[in-house]
């Protein structure tokens, strides 16, 4: 009857693949929490999530919590707290522990999460102002209540996510009930912690030595020691410094191409390379000018006209002297 129940009213739940020992079971609020947890870790727990999910409900769903799960967290009570006030919320939360104590004592330790706070719903075109903050009292008043339970009675904790120590805006959605990304984050790290330190008394065992590795995986062989290592490393330091003198800097390619007395090393250029300033001669034969080969001139270049030959020496025939042009010497005249 209690499973019929729960599909009704759209049961989701997220078990690990290799058993656990701890249990969330809530309302809506926890619907995206499991994303933040490895299912294969063997330390994740188990999320059994009911939509508009009451105190009473979750009596009807220990069902769906594993065998063998020694830690259950409850986090209820927000729809509860938006219809009625925190007294009868509250009695209807011992009520809830006593039957989780007589139907479920496998589970010897139980976390009781403070009801979360509200903010303005976004998406309303007037925000509900009055709902909010009859909503944040009555949480106050059951909180109060549940954290001297928890002091009070045996195997019964709280975990408080302090959520209304930073602004509604950054870890609650739009609608202000509902956690954002980084509110479930916040929820998520809390939970995560809380089972770090279930588990820290199991944990400080650690071991002096390498474990040896499984048959079959691959070649068995013994872990060494630290002077072993040691030497190891050296003797294959000095093989590869004694392999790198042997090796030719130059490519194969290259050496056949290179002249016996011209070094051309191997790989890219270093960014520091200059190039040369002048590049060699194709030839180092004379070339004589002729005239008739002044007189054609290359292709690309001005022709100059001849100069006639003339027999006459007088002053007539000389070229003007420029102004800047210096005077011969006394052996010329």
């Amino acid at each position: 009857m209690a499973a019929a129940r729960a599909f009704r009213k759209q049961l989701t739940w997220r078990f690990p693949f290799h058993g656990t020992s701890t249990a969330i079971v809530g309302d809506s609020q926890l619907k995206y929490l499991h994303q933040h947890f490895d299912p294969a870790s063997p330390h994740s727990p188990a999320f059994i999530c009911q939509p508009v999910a009451c105190i009473g409900d979750i009596g009807e769903l220990l069902d769906f919590v594993p065998k063998g799960t020694s830690n259950l967290i409850l986090h209820i009570g927000t729809n509860d707290l938006a219809n009625t006030d925190a007294p009868t919320a509250f009695n209807r939360y011992v009520a809830l522990l006593d039957r989780i104590r007589h139907e479920r004592p496998d589970i010897p330790i139980v976390f009781a999460t403070l009801v979360l706070p509200r903010a303005p719903n976004q998406r309303l075109r007037r925000h509900n102002w009055r709902v909010v903050r009859r909503f944040n009292f009555e949480a106050r008043e059951f909180n109060l209540r549940l954290l001297s339970l928890c002091h009070e009675r045996e195997g019964v904790f709280y975990v408080n996510h302090r959520i209304y120590a930073l602004p509604p805006w950054t870890v609650l959605a739009a609608d202000g009930l509902h956690p954002s990304f980084a509110g479930v984050s916040l929820l998520a790290w809390n939970i995560y912690n809380l089972l770090l330190d279930l588990r820290r008394p199991y944990i400080n065992n650690w071991l002096e030595h390498a474990p040896q590795p499984e048959a079959g995986a691959y070649e068995l062989r013994e872990t060494p020691s630290f002077s072993q290592a040691l030497r190891r490393d050296s003797s294959d330091a000095t093989c590869r410094g004694g392999k790198e003198k042997n090796m030719n800097p130059a490519a194969p390619e290259t050496v056949a191409a290179r002249s016996p007395g011209q070094h051309t090393p191997s790989g890219p250029p270093s960014p520091s390379a200059r190039l040369p300033s002048r590049l060699p001669r194709l030839s180092s034969t004379p070339t004589t000018h002729t005239p008739e080969t002044l007189t054609k001139g290359n292709p690309g270049q001005q022709q100059r006209p001849a100069v006639p030959k003339s027999t006459a020496t007088s002053g007539q025939n000389k070229p003007p002297a420029r102004k800047n042009q210096q005077p011969t010497s006394s052996t010329n005249k």
